[in-house]
């Protein structure tokens, strides 16, 4: 068996295979491989960005930066206002609610504050978005997509990007998806090394996945098959995400029948579209009682253990130790609270 630690061009992850290329099943005590392929050379686990709302005031919002392997929180941001929050590598950003999307963005290395104008929706329409925030390797960029949300009816989802730190910062028109994607909930989208991917709903079932190549600026002509079709799973669509983990693609699925969490690593390039299983991991260590019925992956720690983010009913951090078969609570921010990304920059700006 052969490490390839460099990923291809195209943003593919590079992991373990067998003497003829084929797909290997990975015990759960090589979810460290990930943590080698996603960064070759760093030693140093990225920071957990969460975004903690005032229990009688949502619109006061405290962005915390915390250290996944201690628990600690390094750094935080008082009183922000409310909206969608993003980071994209060492830019934090926040885009206002509304028909209008009013765009400050933070740089955390200078402490540096841009305020980008606001973008009226066509026609004056109110509508909600999504908004994906994304790095292009290739370039040093960092962008966000805007894709409306699809209401009844509609085929397609107008679309809007913006390029951070541009000398003209402004939205700027992006061609539609081929099919209308899912942009809520959150973990049905996920961006990997300038590339975004979604989960379609109208296609069997979540059954395929559409690509936006940030450095392009257009969408994949050809979809993405999912490793898991919609006959094979054991729940609904809701126990599907999509999630990066250390550079790689991961489509994880809640088996709630055999009660394990299952994941598949893309493994080879978007047209070839090969997934690697991971060995399942028991959700039984995983969640607990009290409602707990959803552990989203964030990340894989320098040490080989995962972290996840359970929500209900409160929203914790919890690290699964695949060695040992241990898991244990990290930090706990509370009932009103999303997880906004990973921080991979400096902290000299940040007090």
């Amino acid at each position: 068996m052969a490490y390839l630690l460099a990923p291809p061009n195209n943003g593919a992850a590079v992991l373990p295979t067998d003497d003829d290329g084929g797909q290997l099943r990975l015990p759960t005590k090589l979810l460290g491989s990930l943590r080698t392929v996603g960064r070759p050379t760093s030693k140093t686990n990225p920071l957990l960005v969460a975004a903690v709302y005032n229990a009688t005031d949502i619109s006061s919002v405290d962005v915390k930066l915390v250290d996944v392997a201690s628990g600690a929180t390094v750094a935080r941001l008082d009183r922000q206002g409310n909206g969608h929050f993003g980071v994209t590598g060492g830019l934090l950003c926040l885009v206002g609610t509304g028909g209008t999307a009013a765009v400050s963005v933070l740089d955390a290395a200078t402490g540096d504050v841009t305020n980008i104008p606001a973008y009226t929706a066509p026609n004056g329409e109110n509508t909600s978005s999504a908004y994906v925030f994304g790095h292009v390797p290739a370039t040093g960029e960092h962008k966000v997509l805007r894709v409306y949300t699809a209401g009844h009816g509609k085929t397609k989802q107008p679309c809007e990007i913006l390029t951070l730190g541009s000398s003209k910062q402004r939205w700027r028109p992006a061609p539609s998806p081929p099919v209308v994607v899912g942009t809520a909930p959150s973990r049905h989208w996920a961006v990997t090394r300038g590339v975004a991917h979604f989960l379609i709903p109208q296609r069997a079932e979540y059954d395929v996945i559409a690509s936006f190549d940030l450095a392009t600026e257009e969408w994949r002509p050809t979809l993405l098959q999912c490793p898991l079709s919609s006959d094979k799973r054991n729940c609904c669509s809701d126990s599907l995400s999509l999630v990066e983990l250390n550079g790689c693609l991961v489509f994880v699925h809640h088996d709630y029948k055999s009660y394990a969490m299952d994941m598949w690593v893309l493994t080879t390039d978007l047209d070839r579209g090969t997934w690697l299983r991971v060995e399942p991991l028991p959700l039984g260590k995983i969640l607990r009682g009290d409602g707990e019925i959803m552990a989203q992956p964030l990340m894989v720690l320098d040490d080989g253990r995962a972290a996840f983010w359970v929500r209900y009913p409160n929203s914790v951090v919890r690290v699964y130790n695949p060695r040992t078969g241990g898991c244990e609570d990290v930090v706990n921010f509370g009932k009103l609270c999303s997880v906004v990304g990973l921080y991979r920059g400096s902290l000299l700006g940040v007090k």
